[in-house]
């Protein structure tokens, strides 16, 4: 019984060995645009924070810190498996894959916070506008618009956009909902944890 148990606990390990510990394979798209230094455009406002010197994002998407807009040009750097780096203003940033809170590979997050295209924001109304300028929420706002001004909400928390609540992290230890009707914003929730 304990032999066979070791030698069940040997293919396992080996297998995850195998597998590469779970990390994403790198589309060759993906590859080449870091390979070639590709200028690119961020597709939703982002927020970094300063880590032991690093500029640091996380896909668990915490709304503080310092803002990176949408539509900001940036110029891609490093990719591996698990984050990416890319130039901002002249300063390297850092955004992390927090796989289990994201529910994505790097490639697939490389495609959804870059673009070689600008987000054209005058399909949305002045107050949304206003509202994606400045990473904020206002009554009234298009799912669309929110996603712009506040990114992606972890998928640990809304594994599905069309639900009517959102879930956001502003930090480590707060998250916000944002509740919708009939894909509209009507209010916005603060809890601790």
């Amino acid at each position: 019984m304990i032999k066979h148990l070791s030698m069940l606990m040997a293919t396992i390990g080996l297998s995850f060995l195998m597998s590469g510990c779970g990390a994403a394979k790198l589309t060759p798209e993906v590859t080449k645009t870091f390979q070639d230094k590709s200028k690119m455009y961020t597709q939703s406002n982002m927020h970094y924070n300063v880590s032991r010197s690093s500029k640091i994002i996380d896909t668990t998407n915490y709304q503080i810190g310092t803002l990176i807009p949408v539509n900001s040009l940036v110029t891609m750097q490093d990719v591996n498996a698990k984050q990416l780096t890319f130039l901002y203003e002249g300063q390297k940033i850092t955004l992390r894959n927090i796989a289990k809170y994201s529910g994505m590979g790097i490639s697939d997050v490389a495609s959804k916070y870059f673009s070689t295209k600008k987000v054209n924001l005058s399909q949305f109304s002045k107050a949304e506008q206003k509202a994606i300028e400045s990473a904020g929420l206002v009554k009234g706002m298009s799912k669309s618009a929110v996603l712009l001004s506040l990114g992606t909400p972890p998928q640990h928390r809304t594994p599905d956009l069309k639900t009517d609540t959102w879930v956001y992290w502003k930090n480590r230890w707060t998250t916000f909902v944002v509740s919708f009707n009939k894909g509209k914003v009507i209010s916005d929730e603060s809890t601790t944890k």
